[in-house]
Order: structure tokens, then sequence, then C-alpha cells
């Protein structure tokens, strides 16, 4: 559990292992960066394709006459192994970053003992000698009044050849770079801005991969501010959309209650 104070005086709590908002400021539960992006951008569109995949596979199993309750009992156990399988990579990306934390704050963590985070601290501490970074901030928890959201910065770094500028880099364990990346990046930039006196010119997304074979790779977001601009204003159109959205879907409930209709 991490607890910090920002420059307007707001006391931010963050709970990693906490069900539901692992978020607190001044005593009230906040959404995330990651929540409100990955609600918008993914999750309903993740939820449309698993249905239609379960709705496709009854229907081709329909028509080679399997009795009903054999396919839905087969569509309970894909949907259950996926389950797995998706909590496991989490459980994974988690447990790195706690172990990288707490290795880049000099506590010296054990190696871990298990595949395939063993070979993921092991790569990424290669990486990090090889980079020679130097840490001014890790797991920062950050709160934007501006957006009222929440967020914890991965680490936040310097290096002798960028002449004391700072950089923001965020650990990622998924098989690609995604969208919602550069707009979780880009958006904690903008909370350091807004919060602390911390000014961040330079971002970088770290790959760290889980499958054998693969290295980890660091993407440089272009430093120009024009370029990096565009990625904030994506992401300023994701929340307008997301509160307008919400705004419609009160109406709606409001005018189905009144008109007492379902549809």
């Amino acid at each position: 559990m991490s607890n910090t104070t920002n420059k307007f005086g707001n006391k931010i709590e963050y709970n990693p292992k906490a069900k539901g908002m692992r978020y607190k400021v001044d005593g009230q539960g906040k959404k995330s960066v990651t929540t409100a992006i990955d609600s918008y951008i993914k999750l309903d569109l993740t939820r449309w394709v698993k249905r239609l995949r379960d709705d496709a596979m009854k229907e081709v199993m329909l028509e080679k006459k399997v009795p009903l309750d054999k396919i839905n009992n087969f569509i309970d156990k894909v949907a259950e192994k996926a389950q797995k399988e998706e909590d496991w990579a989490k459980t994974i990306g988690t447990q790195l970053h706690e172990w990288i934390d707490y290795y880049l704050k000099g506590e010296k963590p054990s190696i871990p003992s298990t595949q395939p985070l063993k070979r993921m601290a092991t790569d990424f501490i290669k990486f990090w000698k090889e980079q020679k970074f130097k840490v001014i901030e890790s797991e920062m928890p950050l709160y934007s009044p501006r957006f009222d959201l929440c967020g914890t910065n991965d680490v936040i770094v310097t290096k002798d050849d960028w002449n004391g500028e700072l950089g923001v880099l965020d650990w990622k364990t998924s098989k690609d770079y995604n969208f919602n990346h550069i707009l979780q990046i880009e958006a904690y930039r903008r909370f350091i801005e807004e919060t602390t006196e911390f000014k961040v010119p330079r971002l970088a997304i770290v790959n760290i991969p889980k499958e054998v074979g693969k290295k980890i790779t660091m993407y440089e977001v272009p430093k120009d501010r024009t370029k990096q601009q565009v990625y904030f204003k994506s992401f300023r159109a994701m929340r307008y959309l997301a509160n307008v959205e919400s705004k419609f879907r009160k109406d709606i409930s409001k005018w189905k209650k009144e008109n007492k209709t379902n549809v």
C-alpha cells in the first residue's frame, strides 16, 4: 500500500490488492487511468467478440446435432480456460511490476523462482544496466483534479546524456504495443506535470515479453511536443465521449422508467 500527498494537498492512497477501487483520494474511491481507458476502448468490444464467438460455436455444433447440454458445457469450459489464461497473464504482470519496484528502490530482491518471471526479471536486469538510467521516482501514485482520475507511474528516470531532462517509463508485459498504452503514458505525464514540480519531455514504453526467445524492447515516443499533444487530445476525447455516454445511459434509464418499457 502506498500513500502520498500531491502539491494540491490531496492525500492519495493506493492499494494494488484492494477489491474494487484501488485508489482513494482524501478518503473517497477514485477510478484509475487504466480502468477509464480500457473500459471505453477495449472492454465493451471484448465482451461483444466473446458473445459472437460463443454464439458461433453454438450454431456450428447445433448444425452437427450435438446435444444442447453438451454444447453449453463445452462453451463454459472454453470460457473458464480463457479466463484462467487472462488471469495468469495479469498476475505475471502485477508480480513483475512489484519485483521491479523493489529492484529500483535498491532493496535487492531475489530473482523469482518460477518461469516466466525468473527469465523476465533476469532480462530486465540486463536491460536496466545497459540503459544506465537513474531513478528519480518509482511507483508514484498520482491524482489529477482536472480529470478526477488516479494512476501509478511506473518510474521517472533520467540519464547523463539527457542534460537533466526527465522521462517516464511504463512497463508492459503484453505481446505487442497497444494504442491504449500510449494514451496511458501520456496521461501519466500530464498528471505528473499537473500535480508535481517535475517536467517530463520524454516518454517510453518498455515491453518485457513473457514468451521464450523474445527480447525486451523500448519504444520511445517522439519527443516532438506537437505529436505528443495529439495523443493527449485523444485521451481527452475519450474522456469526453465516456462522459457523454454516461449521460446518455442515464437519460435512457430515465426514459424507460417513465415509459414503463424495457428494450
